[in-house]
């Protein structure tokens, strides 16, 4: 009775202790909107399959390849067997051991001794790592979808380079095309005294500068190829996809707005599982203030003799108290409350990261949307002014040979300008969505995602 008086004494002490630390989650100051914000509205499946709206079937397949067959997507699921593994492994609710003897003595009185012995920490050390475990668990399935993020913004943005250098290949071989024929009216304009010697080398070294630079563009072309292949788990050389150029750069039919700060706190993955991170931390404080109250030990001895006779029993309960450890084990509660410390702070820089990149990717797109626009308007009209500087030329008009190459230089620049700017706002377009954390199932629970707006709207609204 002494002894039960003793444990129960014990138990409740443990009860009463602040071991168990209650989560809360963490929480930052955000303002109300982003600097350019939209109304919020709970995503569709559009929104989470956002690279569909560059309405490109191969860019999708790739998409899927990618999710399929990257390598760190695979290594992060490997990562959420190990943490399931290891919440299974702390969730046993005690330790202990049991062991068998087979005795012999010279009287022949021989017997099979089985020994059990277990230990339960009254203040619920095992609860508590076992909660840790479980938070580490969903950190870990928050890590794959973060690296699912990643593939879908290394994926997203390579196929937007590699049209890009397609694009350059193919206008750098319509320049080649246009100065050849320049090339060719001045050797007639030479031969008829209209042209001097100078005119014609100048027009023989633009044709040497363009086919110089097709070279390194066919270069970035492969290197750009070889990069997708890595991304999707598959040697280079062995992409059994279609990636020739089908004459056009890819370009979403609408351009997503945002949602309001907060909504970051449950989209963007890596947030999540910094926020994961921090709860199983703070578990980590309650089982190391645990470690530090007495455990209840169980043990007992069973002998059964092989020669007849009754099977003996003997059990004895007690309390192990960590005395001599309470130095360490104090050190040990230290430890973890300065680990709380850095996972929180790890949370905070995760959320003033995202809203920076969210920030940042919106006026990026912004831009390049404006530029575009601006880009198109000049090949236009570079092109009428080359095409007028021929016409000139031919008639007699006043306009030297130098001013057809000017104008021939003026309008490769601008279109060249332009496929740039529609590679920046491919770019921007995908960097938006995954700053925002969009592109799977997950987020269908929770409203992340903005109004769309259609493309022919340049200047996002400002609220």
């Amino acid at each position: 009775m002494r002894l039960i008086s003793i444990c129960l004494s014990a138990a409740l002490l443990a009860g009463c202790s602040d071991a168990d630390l209650p989560f809360r989650a963490p929480e930052i100051d955000l303002p109300d909107r982003y600097a350019r914000m939209a109304p919020v509205r709970t995503p569709t499946r559009e929104d989470v399959e956002w690279w569909r709206s560059f309405g490109d079937p191969v860019l999708d397949q790739l998409i899927t390849h990618g999710l399929n067959g990257n390598l760190s997507l695979a290594q992060a699921q490997a990562r959420i067997a190990e943490a399931a593994a290891a919440a299974r492994r702390d969730g046993v609710p005690a330790s202990g051991t049991a062991t068998g003897d087979y005795r012999a003595t010279s009287g022949g009185s021989n017997s099979f001794d089985t020994g059990l012995s277990a230990q339960f920490n009254l203040a619920g050390e095992t609860r508590h790592r076992a909660r840790a475990a479980r938070d580490r668990l969903e950190a870990a399935r928050f890590n794959e979808v973060e690296a699912r993020r990643a593939v879908l913004s290394e994926v997203g943005q390579a196929y937007v380079d590699l049209r890009f250098f397609q694009s350059s290949r193919q206008l750098r071989q319509r320049d080649l095309a246009s100065r050849r024929r320049t090339l060719e009216d001045i050797r007639t304009q030479l031969a008829a005294g209209e042209a001097t010697r100078l005119d014609l080398l100048r027009a023989q070294s633009l044709l040497a500068e363009t086919r110089a630079a097709i070279p390194q563009v066919e270069a970035s072309i492969v290197q750009t190829r070889n990069r997708l292949s890595t991304l999707l788990g598959t040697p280079v050389g062995a992409l059994s996809l279609d990636l020739g150029y089908k004459g056009a750069q890819p370009i979403p039919d609408r351009v997503a707005d945002i949602g309001v700060p907060a909504d970051l706190l449950r989209a963007r993955p890596d947030i999540r599982r910094a926020e994961r991170l921090y709860a199983a931390a703070l578990s980590d404080v309650s089982a190391a203030e645990a470690a530090r109250y007495p455990s209840l030990r169980l043990s007992g001895l069973i002998s059964a003799p092989f020669g007849g006779g009754g099977t003996t029993e003997s059990f004895l309960a007690g309390l192990v108290v960590p005395v001599f450890e309470q130095p360490a084990l104090a050190a040990s509660v230290d430890i973890a409350e300065s680990q709380v410390q850095q996972a929180y702070l790890q949370w905070r820089v995760a959320v003033l990261q995202a809203v920076e990149e969210v920030e940042n990717a919106q006026i990026l797109l912004s831009s390049a949307l404006a530029a575009r626009d601006a880009a198109r308007e000049q090949v236009e009209l570079d092109r009428k002014s080359l095409a007028l500087s021929r016409d000139l030329v031919v008639s007699g008009g006043g306009i030297t040979v130098l001013d057809v190459l000017d104008r021939e230089r003026a309008l490769s620049a601008s279109r060249n300008a332009l496929a740039q700017t529609t590679r920046d706002v491919g770019r921007a377009y995908v960097a938006l969505h995954v700053a925002l954390g969009q592109g799977h199932p997950l987020l269908a629970q929770a409203p992340v995602s903005g109004n769309e707006t259609a493309m022919k709207n340049t200047d996002l609204d400002e609220g």
